[in-house]
Parts: structure tokens; C-alpha cells; sequence
């Protein structure tokens, strides 16, 4: 190599060391911008998480602080009319506590002096001085306090179970405090569901009461109940924010991890749902992404050094290289000078041909030392036409290309050719030309013009028998216009047959319950007008006043049903349509989302002989509506034990996911009940189709889960099932929703 030569493969060796090591921190720096932003979006996940469990148990909770309210309500007002007789007030307290065990541990009617008479399902009832409970020394403390007041849990004194008491006075019927009524609320009600929470996943659940301690807290230890953490700073930033919010803490509820805390405040309760996890568990995926995403940076880094070894050593066979390039050089002139196509080689920028090819000399008759030295005259009188020479040029330098520009060329003997010019561009050095090739179509074009005029003759043969056949086309198109007339008012017949019998299928189902509520409510008047008789004639009696009241209660349960069930009929039929836009899509876990589900609707089977099985795949996440995803398997749980298990002591049913390779879920959910004959299987999703309208059936559960399956989810339905052998549905969902059109 010459001097000049090795400075040129220094300064490229150079240029490519600086562009490795550019790559290199270019690499570095987006991995940890998407470290860091992949740790950030799973705190934020965490987070939403958090909220969606928080306001379910929120709901949990103040559900059983309201019926304890309430409870404490209702025995208040009947205790207000006996509040005189010690003996009834007992009586009345022990009717109540057996009533509503499920989270009742017990009643107390507390005297002002601290003695309680206490009533339980648990235990036989006694008497206990409970003067030193803080929530009842807060009541004697403040005889104007009307609202109900929370209590530090403590340990029943029977059989040491923990409790939360909740206390208000009780009034007579002129207004007098005669006392204050207790209830103690089972913290094991809430426990046992929390722990079953915080097991599965992993996380910390608390009851904090806004004076300071603890309710409870899962995984249930007894220690934590009524422990006071109000000196506590995360205690202190709780109570200054609003209604919900998060928290991270070391040390708060004693616990021995840094957590990310989620809270709501109960609204008109002073109680806060606490929801934490801790940051070694949230953050173990996060840890193994950065694992695998160091691991790739590192593989990438030295993927990038081999090739820009390998580039190195290819710039180097590059320049090995330029010599069979010049080579190849010579060997395109002579490829150029010989081809039987007429070739020139023309330098746009200057309107000048530098070269031409014997094949072209012998079509135009031109010779090579004319074109050199007579440029400007020759190409005056080689174009015809000027204005095709101008559209040539600027259509060349506009598209870089050109194929078959049609143009008229004349000849050294003035003979006129019409060739079609192909042109492409070619780097000569640092310098562009254009390869222009003319194909003489001068015969061609002679021999397509007697073409064009013998076409012309067909073309008139041609449209006089169109004509003909037009007049004939006229007379069958107003013969289809009638026939389609004719289709048309049968078809708008059947849908006014279709509309009267699901009107009267509505109908006859709403008479049954709207019936009984006429029936009902005349018996009520013609009660209550016997009871207004004898009450002016001065002949009422308590029997006759409890008859009444027994009545009154018996006519409002039936009121009760048959409403709620023309309601119910009613709202299905509303269904039908699929309101789609009274779901929000948004992104959520499969898994997860379909245990909520199931939960929510446990109570449908749990108390039954019937079982449900799930196998659901992990790391399906679906950008949807949930809310249209939990009516559906309602409405498989519901129809299966209605219609697949009636009469059946035992039933199976069956839910399982499975990730397909197109982007979609497969939902499949099976029952082992009496299954569908086939004669019903084609009408299943059609509207008001049910095997027992007339006893309790609408018909419109299956098409809702159809219009919500292919409408608002974008997916399919599928339905398999013999008699006696099961039933099985199969979803197919896209995982991202298609926006909704409704």
C-alpha cells in the first residue's frame, strides 16, 4: 500500500472504534431507561391492583357495619316500647341474637351503672359489668352522643373469642336514655375471609379504626387486635390524606419488610381498609427481567464487538476488491458496445449523449464524430417534436426513470421513426447518467392502427345488439322489481308475527307476578279495613293487632317477590339490546379477574351439592371489559344448576383458560348435567327461548351472553352438548377488545 493509502485504513479503523463504542453506550443507556421504567410500571400495576381489591373489601365491610346498624336500630325501636319491663327487654334480645349469628357474636343491654344482661347463640345468657370498655365509658361520658360508637376489640369473656363492639343509647318512648345497646361483631368473620386473601396472594390485610388501633389484621395473629398504633408515624399520615391513597413504610402494623400500603377510609364509619405488600415479593419478576435483560445487553455488546470485527476485516476485502471493479469496468464497456439493443449514454445535466453503441448508429444513421461535434445542431433536427425532448427531460429528472416514453425520432435520411425510450440511472464516479434505450415500434404501431379500425367496425355490429338486449334487460328488471316488492312485504310480515308473539310471551310471563301483587294487595285493604271498623267501634284487641301485623308482613313478602321478579323480566328483556357502552374496558389479569368473579358469585353453588372446578392459566392479560366477562359465566353457572342439574343430587361444573397463538383466549366452561336435546341446540341463543317459560324462565340469558360474546368482547361463542352427557361452552376472545360501535 502507498502512504496515502494506510492513512485512509487508519482513519476508517478509527471511525469504526468510535462508532462501536457509541453503539456501545447507546445500548447501556436504553437498558436502563427500560429497567427503571419496567420497575416503575410494576409498582403502578401493584398499586391499581391494590385499589381494585381495596374497594371490594370496603364494600365487604361496610355491608356487615351496616347490617350491625341496622340491627342495633331495629332492636332499639322495639326495646324503646318495653324499656319498662326488664324481662321482655331479655326476651327481645334473645329473639335478635339468634336471628343473625352469621357475624353476631352476641347483644348486651347495658344499664347506666355498667351491668349488662348479654345474649348469645354461643353461650347461655348472663350477666357481666362492663363499665370499663372504653366504648362504654365514651356513651356515659357523653349522654348527647346519638351516633353509634366502635370499641377496642377484646376477648369474649365466655369463650375468649375476639369481638369488636358496637354501641348506641337506647331511648324510650318519650325520649328518655334508658340505656345502651351493644352488639359484639365475630373478628374471626372477617379473618377467615381475609386470611384466605392474604394467603393466596401474598399480602397483608388490616382493619385500622380511625381512633388509632387495630381491628385486625391478616395473616390473623390475636396479638395485633386492638394494639394502638396512633403514635405511629404512617398512622399520622394516614389520617391527614383523603379517602384513599397509598403508603410505604418500614415498620408500620409491625411488620418486618418495607411495604407499599393501600387504603380506603369506610365512608360514615370511622374504619380504614388497609391493603400491603411488600416490596422483596412485588418486585421478584422485576428482579429476574433484570437478569434476563442484563444477560441479552451483555450478549448484544459482544455480538456488536464480532461484528465490528468482522466489518474491519470486510473493508479490507472491500479494498481488495476495487481492482476486480475496474476490471469489471472494461468488461461492461465492451458488454455496452456490443448488445444488439440500441444504447446510448447521456449526461442529463448537460443535454448532452457522451456515447452511443453501433446497434444505435445503425437504426438512426448517425455517426459517433457527428454527435461529438455537432451537439447542438444534430439534436435540433433528432427530435421531431421539441416539447417531447422538454416532457422527456423533466419527467426523467423527476422519477429518475422512465419505461416506453413514446417519441417521434427522425433518421440522418429524414425518415421518421416512432421508438418508445426506456432510461436508467447509472453513477459513473461521483457523477450520474442515464442508459437510454429506443425500441423502434414504427411497424408495430401501423399494424395496431388496421387493428383499431377492424375493432371499430365490431364495436358497431356489437351495439345494435346491445340495444336489443338492453330493451330486453328493461322488461325482466321491472319484472324483478315486482317480485322483490312482492319478497319484501312478506318478509315485514314474519317480523310483525315474530314482534306479537315475544310481546305476548313477555306478557303472559309478567301477568302471573303482577296477578298475585293485585290479589294480594286487595286482600291487604279489605284487612286493613276491618281493622280501621274495629278500631272506631272500640273493640280492638292485641291479638287483632298482632293478626294484622302478621298479615301485613306475610302480603309484604309476597309483594316482594312477585315485583322483584317483574323487575327481573323486565331488565332481562332491557338486555336484549346489549347496552355497550355500560362496561369500561380496561387492562387486567385473566386469572385474577376470573377468581373475583367466581367469588362474587359463590354464594350461587357453595350451599348446594354442586362443585366447581377451575384450571386457569397464569400471565393472561386481556385489555377488555371484565364486566361483560363476569354476566357471562354468571349466566353458565346459573343455567347449569337451573336447567343441567334440576333434580340431580350431585353436579360437576368445570372452567378452564388456555393462551392460543393468535392473540386470543379460549375460555371453556362444562357442566356433567342432563345436557341439551339436539332439536334445541340451534335455537339456544335465540331470544325467549327457554324450556320453561311459565315456570320461572325468560329465555333471554343465552342470547345476552351471545351479544356480549361477538359484540361487546369481539369474540365467538361455541356450544357442544349431548343428553346425559354435559354441556360445554367455548369462548374464543381476542385479547384486545375491538373499540365498541353502540
Amino acid at each position: 500500500m502507498t502512504p496515502k493509502q494506510d492513512n485512509g485504513a487508519v482513519s476508517h479503523k478509527l471511525s469504526l472504534l468510535l462508532l462501536g463504542v457509541g453503539m456501545a453506550f447507546a445500548i447501556i443507556v436504553q437498558t436502563y431507561w427500560s429497567l427503571t421504567d419496567d420497575r416503575k410500571q410494576t409498582i403502578e400495576a401493584e398499586k391499581s391492583n391494590g385499589h381494585v381489591a381495596i374497594r371490594i373489601l370496603e364494600e365487604h365491610v361496610t355491608q356487615t357495619l351496616e347490617d350491625g346498624a341496622r340491627k342495633l336500630d331495629a332492636v332499639a325501636e322495639q326495646i324503646a316500647d318495653v324499656s319498662s319491663d326488664e324481662n321482655r327487654i331479655q326476651r327481645l334480645l334473645r329473639l335478635n341474637a339468634l336471628q343473625d349469628s352469621r357475624f353476631m357474636k352476641s347483644l348486651q343491654f347495658i344499664h347506666p351503672n355498667g351491668e349488662s344482661w348479654v345474649e348469645s347463640p354461643d353461650f347461655p345468657a348472663h350477666s357481666v359489668n362492663v363499665a370499663d370498655r372504653d366504648d362504654i365509658q365514651f356513651l356515659l361520658l357523653n349522654p348527647g352522643y346519638t351516633r353509634i360508637v366502635f370499641g377496642h376489640p377484646y376477648q369474649s369473656p365466655y369463650d375468649s373469642q375476639l369481638v369488636v363492639p358496637l354501641s348506641r343509647y337506647v331511648y324510650d318512648a318519650e325520649g328518655r336514655q334508658t340505656g345502651i345497646l351493644s352488639a359484639n361483631i365475630r373478628l374471626s368473620y372477617f379473618g377467615d375471609l381475609y386470611n384466605g386473601i392474604a394467603v393466596e396472594n401474598n399480602v397483608m390485610l388490616a382493619l385500622i379504626a380511625d381512633a388509632g388501633f387495630i381491628i385486625i389484621r391478616s395473616p390473623f395473629e390475636a396479638r395485633y387486635a386492638g394494639r394502638d398504633i396512633a403514635a405511629e408515624d404512617a398512622t399520622t399520615r394516614l389520617a391527614a390524606m383523603g379517602n384513599e391513597g397509598e403508603i410505604e413504610d418500614d415498620s408500620w402494623l409491625d411488620d418486618e419488610f418495607r411495604r407499599l400500603y393501600v387504603f380506603r377510609k369506610i365512608k360514615n364509619y370511622p374504619v380504614t381498609v388497609v391493603y400491603g405488600r411488600d416490596f422483596e415479593s412485588m418486585l421478584a419478576g422485576w428482579e429476574k427481567r433484570v437478569q434476563h435483560k442484563l444477560m441479552y445487553t451483555a450478549l448484544v455488546l459482544a455480538a456488536l464487538m464480532v461484528m465490528m470485527g468482522l466489518l474491519s476485516r470486510q473493508l479490507s476485502k472491500l479494498r481488495r476488491s476495487e481492482l476486480v471493479l475496474r476490471q469489471a469496468e472494461y468488461k461492461f464497456s465492451e458488454i455496452f458496445e456490443r448488445s444488439p439493443l440500441a444504447l446510448s449514454l447521456v449526461d442529463l445535466q448537460h443535454r448532452q449523449i457522451e456515447t452511443v453503441n453501433q446497434a444505435w448508429v445503425d437504426l438512426f444513421g448517425y455517426s459517433k464524430s457527428v454527435l461529438k461535434d455537432q451537439q447542438a445542431d444534430w439534436q435540433v433536427r433528432f427530435w421531431k417534436h421539441p416539447e417531447q425532448l422538454t416532457q422527456f427531460v423533466w419527467q426523467l429528472a423527476e422519477d429518475q426513470q422512465i419505461d416506453q416514453f413514446q417519441a417521434e425520432l427522425v433518421r440522418s435520411d429524414g425518415a421518421v421513426r416512432t421508438c418508445l425510450l426506456s432510461a436508467r440511472k447509472i453513477f459513473v464516479g461521483d457523477e450520474t447518467r442515464y442508459i437510454v434505450t429506443p425500441l423502434d415500434v414504427t411497424r408495430e404501431l401501423a399494424a395496431e392502427q388496421k387493428l383499431l379500425e377492424l375493432n371499430a367496425e365490431l364495436e358497431e355490429r356489437v351495439a345494435k345488439r346491445t340495444r336489443n338486449l338492453e330493451q330486453s334487460n328493461a322488461e325482466l328488471a321491472q319484472a324483478l322489481q315486482s317480485v322483490r316488492m312482492m319478497q319484501e312485504e312478506v318478509i315485514r310480515q314474519e317480523k310483525l308475527a315474530s314482534l306479537g308473539a315475544l310481546v305476548a310471551g313477555i306478557a303472559h310471563e309478567l301477568n302471573t307476578p303482577i296477578g298475585n301483587s293485585v290479589t294480594v294487595t286487595s286482600t291487604l285493604q279489605d284487612e286493613i279495613r276491618r281493622f280501621r271498623r274495629e278500631m272506631e267501634s272500640g273493640q280492638l284487641k292485641r291479638s287483632m293487632l298482632n293478626q294484622l301485623l302478621d298479615n301485613l308482613s306475610f302480603g309484604a313478602d309476597v309483594l316482594m317477590r312477585s315485583l322483584g321478579r317483574a323487575s327481573e323480566l323486565i331488565r332481562s328483556f332491557k338486555h336484549v339490546a346489549v347496552d355497550q357502552s355500560s362496561d369500561m374496558r380496561r387492562q387486567f389479569d385473566l386469572k385474577e379477574t376470573l377468581q373475583e368473579i367466581l367469588l362474587t358469585n359463590s354464594s350461587m353453588y357453595l350451599k348446594t351439592p354442586y362443585k366447581l372446578e377451575t384450571q386457569l392459566a397464569e400471565g393472561i392479560s386481556m385489555n377488555s371489559y371484565p364486566g361483560a366477562l363476569g354476566q357471562i359465566i354468571s349466566n353458565f353457572i346459573a343455567n347449569a344448576i337451573r336447567h343441567g342439574f334440576e333434580g340431580r343430587a350431585k353436579g360437576l361444573m368445570r372452567l378452564s383458560t388456555t393462551l392460543n397463538a393468535e392473540n386470543s383466549v379460549e375460555i371453556r366452561f362444562s357442566d356433567d348435567g342432563h345436557g341439551i336435546a339436539a332439536d334445541h341446540l340451534s335455537k339456544v341463543f335465540d331470544p325467549f327461548f327457554t324450556t320453561k317459560f311459565g315456570q320461572g324462565g325468560s329465555g333471554l340469558g343465552m342470547n345476552i351472553v351471545y351479544n356480549l360474546v361477538t359484540e361487546i368482547l369481539g369474540g365467538r361463542i361455541h356450544l357442544e352438548s349431548e343428553p346425559d352427557k354435559g354441556t360445554t361452552f367455548t369462548l374464543i376472545l381476542p385479547l384486545h377488545a375491538p373499540d365498541s360501535q353502540h
